[in-house]
């Protein structure tokens, strides 16, 4: 039987509706396994791949089993409508964890670093197409199309801070998408691959105010690159924009 990957979407709709019941142990792995090798004419292995990569974007870990585009961007709509935007946060982390897990481990071609391009174009577009980006950063983990209060602290798996889509979108429409600490233009480096990346830093460290209050999306917020974005968050509270400006200059 061939390791077939060129599932159509109805197939990959199957893979994930059976995926989803077996981490939710409403389905064994073995009826599950003998089911979708019958129903998708595939091998085990690529049917463990589904399995090991739902569960991984359900938890937001790292998976070291390939899938393809159309069953990543399947995954992870659809854990989106189950699971909402915190779930769709930990499903992009566990894709590129994925990515990263590649890159680290395939050998490099006469030297060149191996990256995984249409893979992270994929990554790119998903972040792209909702309202939040990964919650990795406490600056960085929630977006809400709503009016300009930033804050409130609540529940969804882990304590987040509530982030405001409208705040960000004005701010890099103010201050553009390079970095406001290092000057790094993604679109600059990636091509279209970059183009309107950028991380979003709150000059107040709302984790230290731990209260609601109205953001000026110019006065309180600036663009930066993840690793400058990084680098602000490795004091708490967060170090002075002004002062890792100065340091790496």
């Amino acid at each position: 039987m061939p390791n077939r990957e060129d599932f159509a979407p109805a197939e990959v709709e199957v893979a994930y509706d059976i995926a989803k019941q077996v981490y939710e142990e409403r389905m064994s792995k073995k009826d599950a396994r003998n089911d979708l090798v019958a129903r998708l004419r595939t091998k085990p292995g690529t049917v463990d791949a589904f399995f090991a990569g739902y569960k991984a974007m359900r938890t937001g870990s790292e998976y070291n089993r390939a899938l393809g585009n159309p069953a990543v961007e399947c995954f992870v709509n659809g854990i989106t409508r189950d699971e909402g935007q915190a779930g769709r946060a930990l499903a992009l982390r566990a894709v590129m964890l994925n990515i990263e897990y590649y890159e680290r481990s395939n050998k490099a071609a006469e030297g060149r670093r191996v990256f995984r391009r249409d893979q992270r174009a994929l990554h790119a577009r998903l972040v792209s197409e909702t309202a939040e980006l990964p919650p990795i950063f406490p600056d960085e983990v929630d977006e809400h199309d709503s009016v300009l209060i930033e804050g409130a602290l609540r529940t969804v798996l882990v304590n987040q801070y509530e982030r405001n889509a409208e705040a960000r979108r004005k701010s890099i429409a103010h201050y553009g998408c390079k970095c406001f600490v290092c000057g790094f233009d993604f679109e600059q480096r990636y091509g279209a691959l970059g183009r309107g990346f950028i991380h979003v830093h709150h000059m107040l460290d709302i984790a230290s105010i731990g209260a609601e209050y109205e953001v000026d999306p110019i006065k309180d917020l600036r663009p930066v690159c993840p690793n400058c974005h990084a680098m602000l968050h490795s004091e708490r509270p967060a170090m002075d924009i002004d002062r890792l400006r100065t340091l790496i200059s």
